[in-house]
């Protein structure tokens, strides 16, 4: 999570680094002309001491001159800063959801099914199981799933599992109280809104077909030079809070698409367009 103290600790280090410069290039020419652990992780732990005086222990890139070392947290530390600033203009039930559109999936598959263990909802996204499970540890930590002892999930209550009885030795999750809250505020036209803040890339795939028309996701992500999965999941998750809806129509008249025009598309993709609501909503965050 970005935090205020993570931006402060960079930018303290880095203005240590500038103050104790020359003691900086000795300890770094003397580590290059010694042996030590340092040539196995490329990075060198040093004391030095802050412009107020304190200590504090600070890790140098080997490969990187003095204010290379320095300059690099600056730019991390103004990165982390834009991130931090961006975050507080969501308003907070978003703030703790992964800004990753595989955990919307996993909270609107949960809530459909009401628990499921990782392998299984990796296989129901078809995403991978690793990510799945990162993704889990992480809405675990931030109040939006909780963990469930698999002896005490009831068949009846796991709509996704087909077998008589549940799997003991898989780690279930279902929503929790804080879940469902955020699911209720997804629904919303003011959930919708900072939907697009959240997901900076679900706003560039809206404004594409608000204003290019229909499109599918393998197109999208070769002209936009992205992951195909990513884009894929990126369109469901618009789907499942609103924001894009998927073209009816067998074929797609030349008017209707701008981004590669003909006189018609025989639809042989799934393809999304902008819905009502998201037009709007990007009429807003344009005033």
């Amino acid at each position: 999570m970005v935090s205020q103290a993570e931006i402060d600790r960079l930018r303290l280090e880095a203005d240590t680094i500038m103050t104790r410069y020359q003691q900086v290039e000795r300890v770094l020419e003397d580590a290059k002309s010694s042996e030590g652990e340092h040539w196995e992780t490329g990075e060198l732990v040093v004391t030095l001491e802050t412009p107020q005086g304190e200590e504090i222990e600070l890790t140098l890139d080997l490969d990187a001159d003095t204010a290379s070392n320095a300059q690099e947290r600056y730019e991390r530390a103004k990165e982390l800063e834009a991130e931090l600033e961006r975050k507080e203009q969501i308003v907070g039930q978003l703030a703790p959801l992964p800004a990753d559109p595989v955990a919307y999936l996993l909270c609107y598959h949960l809530d459909a099914v009401e628990g499921n263990y990782p392998r299984s909802m990796a296989g129901h996204l078809d995403a991978e199981r690793k990510h799945v499970e990162k993704l889990c540890k992480e809405m675990e930590t931030a109040g939006l799933l909780e963990r469930v002892e698999s002896g005490t999930v009831k068949q009846r209550r796991v709509k996704a599992k087909q077998a008589d009885e549940v799997r003991q030795h898989h780690t279930y999750y279902r929503l929790c109280r804080e879940g469902d809250h955020l699911l209720r505020f997804l629904s919303d036209r003011e959930g919708q809104l900072n939907v697009l803040r959240h997901l900076s890339d679900g706003q560039r795939l809206v404004r594409r077909v608000a204003r290019g028309g229909p499109d599918y996701p393998r197109m999208t992500a070769e002209e936009l030079e992205m992951s195909f999965e990513y884009v894929r999941h990126l369109y469901r998750a618009l789907r499942q809070v609103g924001l894009v809806t998927e073209y009816e129509g067998s074929t797609i008249k030349g008017t209707e698409r701008k981004l590669k025009p003909k006189d018609e598309t025989h639809r042989k993709h799934t393809y999304y367009v902008a819905t009502d609501r998201a037009e709007e909503l990007l009429k807003e965050l344009d005033d």
